[in-house]
């Protein structure tokens, strides 16, 4: 078997949609992904690892930052025509990876999906609170972030900074020829329609039907105590477990059971104005970088 490269990327946002991206077009008959969805190659050579964040010790493990061994990931995908990864810190650290990427992998497609950054803020919040990382509340986590991020914390606990996309997203529309922004909003409420879009920028046959019914990575707060347990990412134990199951059981069911065993929580009203304010300016410059209307983003 030969080793391939990645022809295309899904680089992000974090707590946008990507990991129900990659399921989804890994379905499909023409493209090949690794089973490690965020090698996290190109920002990884750039990073400071181990990160110092409560619990980050158990992503970092997973950053690949070998060449061989990121090759070596996809072994054996040859016979696909377009062969991807999905890493979302790369949207994040644009500054570092934008340019590395296409002196490595050349000027491949890239796919970028976004979400409204106030809920997306939340998202990585509830997060990290399934996972029994963060101990404080979202206030609180707001304002020590920035602390966080220069005491070398991962990237995830950006919950400001992880969504001003107008920069992110101007690095690599200047970097690549051929980049296709989506909206997690637009992913969620007309599923068919974007992944149908994807598959025609891919150059893939765009009708295949893809299986879109299974929530992925859902965030939330564990509602009893196993659940609790398995979603620990502080007890050796509890992943153990987890990465035991998720062995044996298939991704599918996992993603049922958990979504089941997790409770819905909602932004407050001052949190929601804050953030509003915050991600103003940059909201207007993003739509006008993709001219397209994301004044709904602010309600």
């Amino acid at each position: 078997m030969t080793n391939s490269k990645p022809n295309f990327l899904i680089v992000g946002a974090a707590k946008a949609g990507t990991t129900a991206l990659y399921y989804y077009l890994k379905q499909h008959v023409d493209i090949g992904f690794p089973d490690l969805k965020e090698p996290k190659y190109f920002s990884s050579s750039k990073l400071n690892l181990p990160h110092n964040g409560i619990g980050d010790h158990s992503v970092d493990k997973y950053a690949v930052k070998d060449w061989t061994e990121y090759l070596n990931l996809f072994k054996g995908l040859s016979s696909y025509k377009r062969i991807g990864e999905a890493s979302p810190d790369y949207l994040f650290y644009h500054r570092e990876t934008a340019g590395l990427i296409k002196e490595t992998l050349g000027d491949i497609p890239i796919i970028i999906i976004l979400r409204n950054p106030i809920k997306r803020a939340f998202s990585a919040y509830m997060y990290l609170k399934r996972d029994s990382r963060e101990p404080l509340s979202f206030r609180e986590g707001l304002d020590a972030e920035e602390d966080r991020l220069n005491d070398n914390w991962d990237f995830i606990w950006g919950y400001k900074k992880g969504g001003l996309y107008s920069e992110q997203v101007k690095t690599f529309l200047n970097t690549f020829t051929n980049v296709k922004v989506i909206l997690q909003e637009e992913l969620k409420t007309d599923t068919k329609r974007v992944i149908k879009e994807v598959y025609s920028f891919l150059n893939v046959n765009p009708n295949f039907t893809t299986d879109t019914s299974v929530e992925h990575n859902p965030s939330g707060t564990p509602k009893n105590i196993l659940a609790k347990f398995l979603l620990n990412r502080n007890n050796k134990l509890a992943t153990t477990t987890r990465e035991f199951l998720k062995s044996i059981i298939p991704r599918r069911i996992l993603e049922k059971i958990a979504s089941r065993s997790l409770e819905k929580k909602s932004i407050s009203k001052p949190n929601q104005e804050l953030l509003k304010n915050y991600f103003e300016d940059d909201i207007a410059k993003l739509g006008v970088l993709l001219n397209r209307d994301l004044t709904k983003w602010g309600d």
